[in-house]
C-alpha cells in the first residue's frame, strides 16, 4: 500500500476498522489544548470528513505533464481523501482528459465520485475541427437546451452523451436539471430517460436543484427573496416527488424564500426536513457551490447563528467557507461542494474539522453529522462500487464520431436530424461500451 502525506489515512472499504496514524492538524489542536473530543475520535473524525467534500480540480493543460490538472490538486485529493471531484480540464483532448480520470482514480481509497457538470471536446474531421459539450451544464440542463428535439432524437442524443462521460471516466452525471428552470413540460418524462441512458453506461445521475430556482435570478450573484406560498412551492417542486426514485443523490439550491425560512435551502434543516417528508427522498443530498456564495453582495440573504450565542462566537473566527460548510452539514448535506483553490479547499477542510473536535455543542452536533453522512456515503460507495470503480476503452475515432453528430449552439433544433452513416459507423462502439460499463445484471 502506498504512503500518503501525514494528514490522509489509510481507509479499506472491505474492512470496517479505519486505520489511523498521528496527523500533524489533530496534533496542532491537541498541544494548545483545543482539542475538545478523544484523539482517537479526532483523528477518526479526520478520516472521514474528506469523504463529504466534492471539490473543484482545475487544470489548463501544463506543459510536461500528463495530467490536465494543476499540480497542486494532486496532493490535496490524496491528502484530504476526498468524496469526489468535479474536473475542470483546461483541455479539450479526449485521451489527455480520459488519463486525467484514470489517475484521479488512483488517489484515493474509497472509489472516487468523478463528476461532470460539463466537458468540452474538440477532434478534427478531415481538415476542419470539430466541438461539442457533453454533460448537464447549461441554463436549464440538458433537458432545457435539447427540448426541441423530437423524443426519438432526444433519447439518441442522451445515449451519445452517456456514452462520452463514461469514455472519458466519470462515474457521476450532476444531472439532469428536473427543477423548473427547464420549462419544458416533457421534464419528467425526459429525465427518466437521460436516467435511463446513464445508468445504460454506468453513470450515477444527480437530480437537481431542489426545490426550485427563482425566476429570473442568478443564484451565482443574489439570491432574491422569492415568499413563495408554501401551496405554489409543492407544485413547483412536486416533479421531485415523481422522480425521488431515480438517484442515489439530489442536488438542493441556494434559493432564499423566509415564508419557510429565513436561511437560504443550503442551511436549512426545515427546507431539507420538507424535501425528505414531502418527496419521499431517502437517498444522499449534495449543497450546491458554496463559493458562489461569496459573490453575494448582501450577505444578510444567507440567513445567520444568531448573534450573541456561543454558536455565532465559534463560528466568527473561521473562515467563511468553513463556515458555510459546517451551516450546511448541520442542516442535513452529506456532500458539500466547495471551489476555489487547494489552499482554499484545505481551509474549509481544517475550520470544519476544528469545529468537530471543540467539544462545544456546536461541535458535538457537527461531529456527529459527519460521522451519520460518512457512513451513509461508505455504504453508497460500497453498493455501487463496481458501477464507481468500471472502465472502458473508446477509440478517439469513435469520440470523433460522436462529437461530429452532436448541434452546435447555433444549430436550429427543430430540423436537426443525425448524420446517418456516422450513427452507423460508432453504433457498434456504442453497443460495446454499454455491454462493459451498464449495471451488472442481478
Amino acid at each position: 500500500m502506498r504512503t500518503l502525506p501525514l494528514v490522509s489515512l489509510v481507509i479499506v472499504l472491505a474492512n470496517p476498522v479505519i486505520a489511523h496514524a498521528d496527523t500533524a492538524f489533530v496534533d496542532s489542536l491537541a498541544v494548545p489544548g483545543r482539542l475538545g473530543i478523544p484523539r482517537d475520535r479526532a483523528r477518526a473524525l479526520e478520516s472521514e470528513l474528506g469523504q463529504l467534500f466534492i471539490v473543484n480540480v482545475d487544470g489548463f493543460g501544463y506543459a510536461g505533464t500528463p495530467l490536465a490538472l494543476e499540480p497542486e490538486f494532486v496532493p490535496m485529493v490524496k491528502e484530504l481523501q476526498v468524496g469526489g471531484v468535479i474536473p475542470h480540464y483546461g483541455t479539450t483532448d479526449y485521451q489527455r482528459i480520459r488519463r486525467t480520470n484514470r489517475a484521479l482514480s488512483e488517489f484515493t481509497h474509497l472509489p472516487l465520485l468523478i463528476c461532470c457538470d460539463i466537458v468540452r471536446l474538440t477532434a478534427r474531421t478531415g481538415k476542419s475541427t470539430v466541438g461539442a459539450a457533453f454533460g448537464d451544464g447549461y441554463v436549464g440542463g440538458f433537458i432545457g437546451k435539447y427540448g426541441e428535439l423530437p423524443d426519438s432524437q432526444f433519447q439518441t442524443l442522451a445515449e451519445l452523451n452517456a456514452f462520452v462521460l463514461a469514455a472519458l471516466g466519470l462515474n457521476v452525471a450532476l444531472g439532469p436539471t428536473v427543477d423548473d428552470s427547464t420549462q419544458q413540460s416533457s421534464t419528467e418524462t425526459r429525465a427518466r430517460v437521460v436516467v435511463q441512458e446513464l445508468r445504460k453506461f454506468g453513470i450515477l445521475s444527480v437530480l437537481k436543484h431542489f426545490p426550485f430556482l427563482p425566476t429570473g435570478a442568478n443564484l451565482h450573484r443574489s439570491s432574491p427573496d422569492t415568499r413563495v406560498p408554501r401551496e405554489t412551492a409543492e407544485k413547483r417542486f412536486s416533479i421531485f416527488r415523481d422522480l425521488a426514485s431515480l438517484s442515489p443523490i439530489v442536488m438542493t439550491t441556494h434559493l432564499n424564500d423566509s415564508l419557510v425560512d429565513n436561511s437560504i435551502v443550503t442551511f436549512s434543516s426545515a427546507w431539507l426536513g420538507i424535501l425528505r417528508l414531502d418527496t419521499g427522498y431517502s437517498g444522499l443530498l449534495m449543497s450546491d457551490g458554496l463559493l458562489m456564495l461569496r459573490n453575494y453582495a448582501d450577505k444578510r440573504v444567507l440567513g445567520g447563528v444568531p448573534a450573541k450565542t456561543p454558536e455565532a462566537a465559534e463560528l466568527a473566527a473561521l473562515e467563511p467557507t468553513a463556515v458555510w460548510a459546517i451551516r450546511a452539514i448541520l442542516a442535513g448535506h452529506d456532500f458539500l461542494i466547495v471551489e476555489g483553490s487547494a489552499v482554499q479547499t484545505k481551509k474549509a477542510f481544517d475550520g470544519v474539522l476544528g469545529e468537530a473536535c471543540s467539544g462545544t455543542p456546536t461541535g458535538n452536533t457537527l461531529a456527529r453529522r459527519i460521522e451519520e453522512s460518512f457512513r451513509r456515503i461508505k455504504q453508497f460507495k460500497a453498493d455501487n462500487e463496481v458501477l464507481l470503480s468500471r472502465r472502458i476503452d473508446v477509440p478517439p475515432s469513435a469520440i470523433g464520431g460522436v462529437i461530429s453528430l452532436v448541434p452546435g449552439d447555433t444549430a436550429h433544433l427543430g430540423s436537426f436530424r443525425f448524420d446517418a452513416d456516422t450513427m452507423e459507423a460508432v453504433a457498434p462502439e456504442l453497443a460495446r461500451a454499454a455491454g462493459e460499463a451498464g449495471e451488472p445484471v442481478p
